[in-house]
């Protein structure tokens, strides 16, 4: 059976020497071996950069998800779709590795700017889902150095350092893992997430996800008075209730 061999394919093989990319690569006595640095110089395909979509997504779920399970021992749905998926973290993501690309070698450079770029995103989403959704997923109010309560210093700080991982380590470590894939079978699965997170998006836009650790942080932000008010209120609603059923008897 012959087989077409492309310039990479040729690299691998010891006797071609003289096409042999030069990797960085150190010696690590944890494992024993040398373990070879993967280039992060790369251009993924439009299939690949989907499913980093949804890696980057289902990633982000998973943390803030695992949050509020550590935190307060309950499992929430965390964002405002029902899948197991945050877009702002997956479009983040694919957003840095597209847009960042040409500062990719100047890594405190690229840290800053995935610092910018991930404050615009998160601030814009905020900004939309208060103004045309009226809901708020999240609140920074409290924090140091926050702006509106949409974004804060820590956050920022935070999503540079996940964005610089997702850049220079897991892009290219799940590319190379997707490459492993047959074309056929990543196909299907770009397609099925498509179509699940389409309908997700539908579903979501006219029955948004929202309940306790979802979008109750308006309640925790009321001045104190407004609480006693609203609690004395509900006391004096329900003792005129009492007396009512009283006097009919």
């Amino acid at each position: 059976m012959e087989r077409t061999l492309t310039l990479d394919d040729l690299r691998e093989f010891e006797q071609y020497p003289g096409l042999a990319v030069d990797r960085k690569a150190h010696f690590s006595r944890f494992a024993n071996k040398t373990i070879v640095h993967r280039d992060y110089h790369r251009n993924y395909t439009l299939m690949t950069y989907i499913l980093l979509f949804f890696i980057f997504a289902f990633i982000g779920w998973i943390w803030e998800v695992g949050i509020h399970i550590v935190e307060d021992g309950v499992f929430v749905n965390r964002g405002t779709m029902f899948g197991p998926w945050l877009p702002i973290y997956g479009f983040g993501g694919v957003c840095g590795i597209i847009l960042l690309k040409r500062f990719i070698d100047h890594h405190v450079a690229t840290f800053f700017l995935v610092v910018g770029l991930c404050s615009v995103v998160e601030y814009a989403t905020s900004w939309y889902l208060e103004t045309f959704k009226h809901m708020k997923y999240w609140d920074y109010t409290g924090y140091f150095c926050n702006i509106n309560g949409r974004i804060c210093l820590e956050g920022a700080l935070i999503f540079g350092f996940a964005g610089c991982a997702g850049i220079y380590i897991m892009a290219p470590f799940f590319d190379d893992l997707l490459k492993k894939i047959p074309f056929k079978a990543r196909f299907a699965a770009c397609v099925i997430l498509v179509v699940l997170f389409c309908c997700d998006a539908v579903y979501s836009k006219a029955n948004p996800n929202q309940g306790k650790g979802i979008t109750d942080y308006a309640a925790y932000n009321l001045p104190f008075h407004s609480v006693v008010v609203s609690e004395e209120l509900g006391v004096r609603s329900e003792e005129l209730l009492l007396l009512h059923s009283d006097i009919l008897g």
